[in-house]
């Protein structure tokens, strides 16, 4: 199972689109790993996880053909993850030669826009709604919809299974619920990867106790860890990786995060980052 992460940024990026905080001053400044697109992951060259405004950007820099994709996997509708306006530029009008005529979509039931219809219509885009715990086969994957801990409808996190490989793709969510991780006991499903939202850095997502969160920091993956673990879900050699970065928080800047990423055994993340499994 081959991983790419085309972007490791949280909604705004960073830098910021407007923002000139330290962080994003740095980041334009020194450019490279310090610069971080809007979330993004793709698979094995073939199954892509979320669609943001920065997708044609990340297609561009890593060399992948979008005319070529024929299945689309989002986790939830906030913007930096579900942009379909893009879409309407599949249309007849504007694509020509495609390599795969329709583009499947798959989510929940937020993803099948009545917006879109028109290019359902024209064979160019389908919508698949999957319920929460469904499974779908997608580009040789066994695909679970787990729900989210998010500020959308109905969010969804996913696991990726191929050739006794587990893929756990925990973006944008606090603690999962006791539900998911009941089934995720019940299932004996262990991950050989997890990829955990680190939005808020070094930094509490919940506020101390404070806040049910939708996201997480070290404080709260540490935590996540610590239940996956005592949930049965870790193998010995689970390899663990953050991203999904806010600017917001002051300690997030390349460097300072790979000192952290080190101390607590996991993998940094960036722009552009690939993974075997």
């Amino acid at each position: 199972m081959k991983i790419r992460y085309g972007g490791t940024a949280a909604a705004e990026g960073i830098p910021g689109v407007f923002c000139g905080c330290a962080v994003c001053r740095e980041a334009r400044e020194k450019k490279g790993k310090y610069i971080r697109t809007r979330s993004q992951v793709l698979f094995d060259d073939k199954l892509l996880v979320d669609f943001n405004a920065d997708t044609y950007t990340n297609a561009l820099r890593f060399g992948f053909d979008l005319s070529a994709l024929e299945h689309l996997l989002i986790t939830h509708t906030h913007a930096d993850h579900f942009y379909p306006a893009e879409f309407e530029n599949r249309g007849i009008n504007y694509a020509k030669e495609l390599g795969v005529e329709t583009l499947t979509v798959h989510g929940s039931q937020d993803v099948a826009q009545d917006g879109l219809q028109w290019l359902v219509k024209q064979n160019r885009l389908a919508f698949d709604v999957i319920e929460p715990y469904g499974q779908r086969q997608i580009e040789g994957f066994f695909v679970t919809a787990l729900p989210a801990e998010h500020g959308t409808s109905h969010p969804y996190v996913y696991l990726l299974e191929k050739d006794g490989k587990t893929f756990f793709l925990f973006n944008d969510s606090g603690f999962l619920c006791d539900e998911a991780m009941a089934w995720l006991r019940e299932k004996g499903v262990q991950f050989d990867a997890v990829s955990y939202d680190c939005t808020f850095g070094t930094s509490d997502a919940s506020f101390g106790g404070t806040y049910k969160a939708q996201h997480l920091g070290i404080p709260n993956v540490l935590e996540a860890r610590k239940r996956f673990v005592e949930n049965g879900n870790y193998k010995p050699n689970t390899l663990e990786i953050i991203t999904h970065f806010s600017h917001n928080v002051p300690t997030i800047g390349y460097k300072t995060m790979k000192k952290i990423a080190k101390q607590y055994g996991f993998v940094l993340a960036y722009d552009g980052l690939e993974l075997q499994l």
